[in-house]
């Protein structure tokens, strides 16, 4: 997640967070009324810079109207009266550019033809520019401050009694976020603040289309590949198969390859080419973060914040810089020994096979995974026969209707809708995109959801949930709703049989909790809508889900099937999976600390730090005795520090929460009893999006208040 938790843009803030413009129900519009992402006005790629303008003409218009409302107010002692069509007015500027820009952050990242990501990345950044504009009104900000206090000339008093928790938390988070931009500010300073967002704003688009446009691919051993993936497995990945002589092109967005090679390969020579080329691919970003790292510092400087972490984290569960901290150092502690000795049995190992015990970055996939085979554990190659892509889409949809009471239609796609093919004359492939209609189960819709699951060419590279458009109510005086739209990205193995790793299960479930966070609630305002909280709070939907995977009578027992036999997965394949679950799982935990620790260090409080991040990153490997390769430089790939400038720590923040709520909820539940958790956890959490405190939400679901 994001670089900033501006009021009114959320696309900037993060890769999972997104909404978009579209007619108000999805159960009104016919298949034939269809745009791009089900946008009827979206059918060309010139219709999004038509979106742009219509979107700025009507935001211009409201914009007018809370000025006019603002001035008769100061002079009205009846102001207290508008307070709550202000804040409506507030979000609907929000709603309306969001409703185009995320449409178009999605398309930039994922699009499949060039001529649409153009378009997107073009009105992206007109709106971008126009969004810095908003942030920096200050009739907005005066106008908001009259929703929560009514001024006289002798006293400041608050009106909780006229308006409700959400708009009261709604008002404050606002307001706060103004202040963060810089509205407080003189209007020269007020200028530099906008100008050094526009800065970011470039510097992060850039970091993270040079992980998309990269080129320097991996040409390896084509002999040694193939003893590990087979030709045709290769051949299926776009790009891949490739041959020149001896050698084949592996392309450095065929992650799951590229990783495969690293766990599996008993070649030291192709494990470290691969590892080297991968992680040096994108050399070109490391000057875009370190600038990224000082003009987000200067930001944080000129608003008044000892650093961009203050500033970031004012809001959130942590609150500071030293909790963060606090908070790493203890799970680093914890999790020193248990890693100390894993490292030790991979040490002894390689010693053992190669007369060589130290332990190189590219070696420990590979001797976690003997070890694990020792252990009875390696067991990935022969759990995938058993997790087709099918039955895992087919438990999805149990999952949300055994839970909830909730049916998840697949519907057809239309042409229109389809983003992942390009029609070259007569001829254009079949589009893998898949779209699916939920409904309660008194009829009601609750939203859309797209996904796209397999890689392309040009297509982001990592698993993200993108909200394209937010749930909220989009008519002060009759409440229509606007229902939301999402779309799930990943990377899945794309052959023919669709078979998955366990590992992507999970990244499925994980985003689908996301995308359930978003469908979910019914918040009145879409800057609190689903993901639109606390960040590090939102990662909990998602972490919860992933133990859905791992879960026998829910996933493991009835949507599993052998590709073949149409066997379900053995009773002792599914104990062994269960328990390989924390067979040497610390290392990727403590690796995250790591990775956290980075961010916090980039973005936290700067004495005299230097500005080499390759030489921070190496710092970090030796000080917690993590294997570094001198002359890598992973986090230049590291796409996180861009939208979770400072907050990729919640990721294991929220952990800890999904923990205490699967164990709370749903962990010993009765097959009887899932429908009664299940409610607890939408009424409870899912529904509120950002719209309550999430420490409130946890007390009442773990104290057993709503149970």
């Amino acid at each position: 997640m994001p670089s900033s938790k501006r009021w009114i843009l959320s696309s900037a803030r993060a890769l999972f967070e997104r909404k978009v413009l579209l007619s108000r129900s999805h159960s009104t519009t016919t298949t034939t009324q269809r745009g791009l992402y089900s946008i009827p006005e979206l059918l060309q790629p010139r219709d999004f810079m038509i979106l742009t303008k219509r979107a700025i003409q009507e935001c211009d218009q409201l914009r007018a109207e809370v000025a006019s409302q603002w001035r008769r107010s100061r002079l009205s002692s009846s102001s207290q009266n508008n307070s709550r069509y202000t804040l409506f007015q507030l979000d609907a500027i929000s709603r309306i550019v969001c409703n185009v820009i995320d449409a178009a952050e999605l398309a930039r990242s994922t699009h499949a033809c060039a001529e649409w990501r153009d378009a997107a990345q073009r009105a992206f950044v007109v709106l971008q520019d126009y969004i810095a504009q908003l942030n920096g009104d200050c009739t907005l900000y005066r106008a908001l401050l009259l929703t929560t206090t009514t001024t006289t000339t002798t006293t400041t008093t608050t009106k909780p009694d006229m308006l409700t928790e959400e708009e009261q938390r709604f008002g404050s988070l606002l307001q706060a976020e103004f202040e963060r931009d810089g509205i407080h500010l003189p209007d020269d300073q007020r200028e530099q603040v906008r100008q050094i967002q526009n800065q970011l704003t470039e510097l992060e688009t850039l970091f993270s289309r040079n992980l998309v446009t990269s080129k320097q691919d991996v040409w390896a051993d084509a002999a040694l590949v193939q003893e590990i993936i087979p030709r045709h497995v290769l051949q299926s990945h776009f790009g891949l198969g490739q041959l020149k002589g001896p050698n084949i092109r592996l392309c450095q967005s065929s992650t799951q390859v590229l990783q495969t090679l690293l766990k599996y390969s008993s070649s030291p020579s192709l494990r470290k080419q691969v590892y080297w080329e991968s992680t040096t691919a994108v050399p070109e970003n490391i000057p875009v973060l370190e600038s990224l790292m000082e003009t987000r510092h200067a930001l944080a400087q000129l608003l008044g914040f000892p650093s961009y972490a203050h500033r970031f984290l004012q809001h959130q569960m942590a609150g500071s810089p030293g909790a963060v901290q606090r908070f790493l150092s203890q799970l680093q502690q914890q999790l020193y020994p248990a890693y100390q000795k894993d490292m030790q049995l991979l040490s002894k190992l390689k010693s053992q096979l190669e007369g060589n015990a130290q332990i190189e970055p590219w070696d420990v996939s590979f001797y976690t995974a003997l070890i694990q085979a020792q252990q009875g554990f390696d067991i990935s190659s022969e759990v995938s026969q058993y997790l087709s892509l099918e039955q895992c889409i087919q438990s999805l949809q149990s999952l949300v209707q055994t839970l909830f009471g909730i049916v998840m239609t697949e519907e057809d796609l239309t042409e229109s809708e389809q983003w992942d093919v390009v029609t070259t004359g007569s001829s254009s492939s079949r589009s893998r995109i898949r779209r699916f209609a939920f409904t309660a189960e008194d009829g009601r819709p609750l939203g859309i959801l797209y996904m796209d699951l397999h890689p392309r060419e040009g297509k982001y590279t990592h698993a993200a949930h993108f909200t394209v458009r937010c749930g909220c109510q989009t008519d002060f005086q009759t409440e229509e709703y606007q229902f939301p739209i999402i779309a799930l990205v990943c990377n899945l193995s794309s052959g023919d049989e669709l078979l998955l790793s366990h590992g992507e299960v999970e990244t499925l479930f994980h985003e689908f909790g996301h995308g359930l966070h978003s469908l979910l609630s019914r918040t009145r305002f879409q800057h609190m809508s689903g993901t639109r909280g606390a960040m590090d709070f939102v990662e909990t939907p998602s972490h919860l889900f992933e133990h859905f995977a791992w879960h026998a009578d829910l996933f493991l027992r009835p949507y599993t099937a052998h590709h073949t036999t149409g066997q379900s997965m053995p009773e002792d394949l599914i104990l062994k999976l269960q328990q390989s679950q924390y067979a040497f799982s610390t290392i990727e935990r403590y690796q995250q600390v790591l990775y956290a620790k980075l961010d916090q260090q980039l973005f936290g409080p700067w004495t005299s730090k230097q500005k080499n991040t390759t030489r921070i990153f190496a710092d970090l490997h030796h000080q917690m005795g993590i294997p570094y390769a001198t002359g890598t430089h992973w986090h230049s790939r590291f796409g996180h520090l861009v939208t979770y400038g400072a907050g990729y720590y919640g990721y294991l923040y929220a952990q800890v929460f999904a923990g205490d709520l699967w164990q709370h909820l749903l962990a010993a539940t009765t097959k009887n009893n899932w429908r009664r958790s299940g409610d607890v956890l939408w009424h409870g959490l899912l529904q509120h999006g950002g719209a309550k405190d999430p420490a409130v939400m946890l007390n009442e679901i773990l104290s057993n208040k709503l149970l």
